[in-house]
Order: C-alpha cells, then structure tokens, then sequence
C-alpha cells in the first residue's frame, strides 16, 4: 500500500508555531491545507470550507480543549489525534470520544503521513452501499434514500466497521479493540454506542433491521435494507 496522502483537503488545529510550520511545510505541495489554533477557528474552516478529508488535532491548545471539537463540530472527517498526552485514559477518552486514530508527539511528518493515509480509504473502498442505503468513510456521511443521517463520529466508526464485516457477529469488547486497537475496559460504552446507532437507523429505516443482535455471539450488520 502507497502510505502518502496527495490531493487532500487537511486541516491541523495546532498552537504550535514551528510545529505548524512543518506541517505545512510538509504537506502543502500535494496537499491544499488548512491551519487553525483553537476549536473556534477549526469549527469556522470546516463550516466555510467543507469537504476536509482529515483533521490532526492537538489536545492541549492556548484557548481551548482539542477534545471540544467533538461536541462543537459532530459530523468530522477522520481525526487524528496528535498530542504529547500519552496516558491510557486519555488515549482511551479521545478515541472513544471519535477521534480514529491516536498518535504520541512527538513525531515525524513520514509517520504522520502514514497514519492519516491510513485513514483515508481509496474511493472503492469507502463507499458502501446497499439498495437505498449509503456510507462513505471519507466524507464520513450515511444516507437513506438520499436522506442524511446523523450520527456521531464512534457511531459512524462502529457501523462502517461492521458493514465491512457484514453477516459477521461481534461482541461489544471485541468491536471495541478492532475499531481502536486498544484492550477493551468491559465498560458500558460501546452498547451504549451501538444502542443510539440502531436507535437512528431503526428511525430512519423502519422496515429494515441490519444490525441483528444475537445471545451470546454479538453484533452483525446484515445489509439487508428494505
């Protein structure tokens, strides 16, 4: 696999001057990029803009919580979170809280550029669709009938997971160290996830049920879309 990102829409929420200035000196020539120093600037690019294909995001920034974004702006492209915050609970909180992937600064620009390349799928691979029913993983977007349906960003990861294991079951600690390769805690958050999720789709999708539970194996997205 070709680990590079070219002709992407990136945007780095980052308060660190030079830091910001590799960044963009790195990714630019291939790339259109965008910069922010806080939550407030981030939220105004990617309102005005659209159509960013991947955020790295610090945590830690002069006037604000990296991890507001989440609340502030639900419907994200992939995040990567980019941060020298590297204890378990928080690693775990930013991962759970939507971010899809999670890197320790500090770090190369070529290391970097892997993990965001490995968030972004080719065209083929993003979209998937079933009769009426559409996802698309790089615009992070989920449609009935040409009709949105909002999810959060874990919501959105937990179903493009299991669409792309279809007619597979999991459990709830089993999703969770697939989708974030991290060993699972047994707490509550993933049906809880899962139960909002299908509370959506059942919303949207009244007549079709494709996300089966059943006793003892788990979860399964079955694709059959009325």
């Amino acid at each position: 696999m070709n680990y590079t990102v070219y002709g992407r829409k990136l945007l780095f929420i980052e308060d660190d001057e030079k830091l910001k200035r590799e960044m963009v000196s790195y990714f630019s020539p291939a790339n259109t990029v965008f910069t922010a120093a806080d939550v407030n600037d981030a939220v105004d690019i990617l309102t005005k803009t659209g159509n960013i294909d991947a955020v790295v995001l610090d945590l830690i920034l002069k006037n604000s919580l990296g991890m507001e974004l989440f609340k502030a702006f639900p419907e994200l492209p992939p995040v990567i979170i980019l941060s020298s915050l590297d204890g378990e609970d928080t690693i775990l909180t930013g991962l759970t809280s939507g971010a899809t992937d999670y890197v320790i600064k500090p770090c190369s620009m070529r290391l970097l550029e892997t993990h965001i390349a490995l968030r972004l799928l080719p065209k083929a691979d993003a979209v998937e669709t079933f009769g009426a029913f559409s996802v698309d993983a790089n615009t992070r977007t989920v449609k009935y009938k040409n009709m949105p349906i909002s999810l959060t960003p874990s919501e959105f990861n937990i179903l493009f997971f299991l669409i792309k294991n279809r007619g597979m079951y999991f459990t709830a600690d089993e999703i969770y160290e697939k989708i974030w390769c991290a060993p699972s805690l047994h707490t509550t958050t993933i049906r809880t996830h899962l139960s909002s999720l299908r509370r959506k789709l059942k919303a949207a999708m009244p007549a079709s049920d494709i996300i089966r539970t059943e006793f003892n194996k788990g979860y399964c997205f079955t694709g059959e879309v009325l």
